[in-house]
């Protein structure tokens, strides 16, 4: 996994593991924070214009992934906010939109 998805996974694993109404269970929590990070990878550079029908698969298949993976940790099926960040992520305070905070990492 390249470096920037890890350090994404772990910024997605810590704030995760702060909330106090989520699963403790850290392998769920693991799990999750290295498909968001992957998932929201695939969702930027589809966004880019820089995807290939392979990447829509792969974003396809993420998805179905992290849903799952979502509703274990205990956020629900919906993967984002109103705005396209994930459900909960602390970016969207500092960043206009999820975009802006993917590219950050």
């Amino acid at each position: 996994m390249k470096p920037s998805l890890s350090s994404r996974a772990a910024a997605i694993r810590d704030y995760v593991d702060k909330q106090n109404d989520l699963s403790a269970d850290p392998m769920k929590l693991y799990k999750y924070s290295l498909a968001a990070a992957q998932w929201e990878s695939v969702r930027l550079l589809i966004d880019s214009g820089r995807g290939t029908p392979a990447d829509d698969q792969r974003f396809a298949d993420l998805t179905d992934v992290l849903e799952t993976l979502s509703e274990q940790v205990g956020l629900g099926r919906d993967l984002t906010d109103s705005r396209g960040f994930l459900v909960r992520d602390p970016s969207r305070i500092i960043c206009d939109t999820w975009q802006e905070a993917a590219e950050g990492w």
